[in-house]
C-alpha cells in the first residue's frame, strides 16, 4: 500500500532505508524503538491531515517500542491486513482488533514482524460515545466486516490524497470524507446497548428520536450533515442516535442517511440536470469516492447515474 502512494500537496511520505535513519512520527507519540534485527530494514510512513483528524499509515520494522501517544481526542489504531504479529502491554493480538487510546496513553510494544499499520488521531471525540476513559488504551476486538470497512475507506481517502489532491482542497468533500472515516470508525467501535427494565429496549424514546431526525433532515435536505452534528442537535451521542435508527429503521445510520442521500441524487437526474453536473451532484450530497458511488447507485436502482439521466432527457 505505501509503495502506492505519491507525495502531493496534501500527503506526506517519509522513508528510512536503514535504523540509523529510522525517523518516528513525532506528531504521534514520544517513541523509543529498539530493533529485533538489522537485515532488510524497510520503515516509512504517510500522513494526510483531515478537518479534525490525521491518518498515519507506517510500515513498521520487528522492534520493542516504547510509545506515548498524545491527543487531545483519542487515537484509533488498526492493521492493514490480517498477517499481523505484535504484543501490546503483554496482550498478544493476531485476531482482528482496534486499539483505542484516549488523551496521553503508554503502551509497551513487541513487534516480532514487520506489520502495516493505520494511526487515526482524532482531535476531538465528544458526544460519539466511544467507550474508554482517558489516559488508558484498550484492545477492542473487530467484526471482519466492520474492520474490512474501515481499511478500505481509509485506503480510498490516502489514494485520493495522492492521486486527486485538489479534491481534499475542498472543504466540502474533506468534510464528507472524514464523516465517513468516523462512521467506519464507529461501526467498529459499536458495542449493543444494554436492555433496560424487563429485558426491553423503550422504543418509544428510540421512535421518537427517529422521527425529529427524519424531520431535521426534510428541513434542511439542501444540506450534507455530519452525525456528530446530528447528535448534537437531539442532545444525544452519536451511538444512541445509531442505535434508534438501527432499532427503528433496520439500518445503520450511515446506510440510513447513505440510502436518503442516493435517492436525492437520483430525484435531480430524474429532473434532466446536465450529464457534465453529475460529479458535482454527487459531491453535494457526500458522494466523495465516484466509483463507490456509481457501484452503490447502479446496485440500488439497477441502471448507472447516466442511464437516468440519458432517460430523462429522452422523456
Amino acid at each position: 500500500m505505501l509503495e502506492r502512494l505519491i507525495s502531493s500537496s496534501v500527503l506526506t511520505i517519509s522513508r528510512s532505508p536503514d535504523f540509523d535513519h529510522f525517523r518516528s512520527i513525532e506528531s504521534l507519540a514520544d517513541a523509543r524503538s529498539i530493533p529485533l534485527g538489522w537485515k532488510d530494514f524497510q520503515a516509512g510512513f504517510a500522513t494526510v491531515r483531515l478537518k479534525s483528524c490525521t491518518i498515519y499509515l507506517q510500515r513498521t520494522f520487528p522492534r520493542i517500542l516504547e510509545a506515548r501517544y498524545h491527543s487531545t481526542g483519542a487515537i484509533v489504531a488498526f492493521a492493514m491486513d490480517d498477517a499481523i504479529s505484535l504484543v501490546i502491554n503483554g496482550a498478544d493480538i493476531r485476531s482482528p482488533a482496534l486499539l483505542l487510546a484516549k488523551g496521553d496513553t503508554v503502551c509497551d510494544i513487541v513487534e516480532p514482524q514487520a506489520n502495516l499499520v493505520v494511526f487515526v488521531k482524532f482531535d476531538a471525540i465528544e458526544g460519539r460515545g466511544w467507550p474508554g476513559e482517558p489516559g488508558h488504551a484498550q484492545l477492542i476486538v473487530a467484526r471482519p466486516a466492520e474492520l474490512a470497512a474501515l481499511r478500505s475507506v481509509t485506503r480510498d481517502i490516502l489514494l485520493l490524497a495522492s492521486n486527486s489532491p485538489d479534491l481534499l482542497g475542498q472543504p466540502q468533500v474533506v468534510g464528507q470524507v472524514e464523516e465517513s472515516l468516523l462512521a467506519a470508525v464507529d461501526q467498529a467501535l459499536q458495542r449493543p446497548l444494554p436492555l433496560g427494565d424487563g429485558g426491553r429496549v423503550d422504543l418509544s424514546q428510540y421512535l421518537q428520536l427517529v422521527r425529529k431526525l427524519d424531520e431535521f433532515l426534510q428541513d434542511n435536505a439542501a444540506k450534507v450533515l455530519h452525525s456528530v452534528d446530528l447528535a448534537r442537535e437531539f442532545g444525544v451521542s452519536v451511538r444512541t442516535l445509531n442505535n434508534a435508527v438501527v432499532a427503528i429503521r433496520g439500518l445503520s445510520m450511515h446506510r440510513y442517511m447513505r440510502l436518503r442521500r442516493l435517492w436525492s441524487v437520483r430525484q435531480q437526474l430524474v429532473h434532466g440536470s446536465p450529464a457534465e453536473a453529475l460529479k458535482v451532484i454527487a459531491l453535494a450530497n457526500g458522494f466523495w469516492h465516484m466509483g463507490e458511488f456509481r457501484t452503490l447507485y447502479r446496485d440500488f436502482f439497477g441502471e448507472t447515474p447516466q442511464q437516468t439521466l440519458e432517460a430523462a432527457r429522452r422523456q
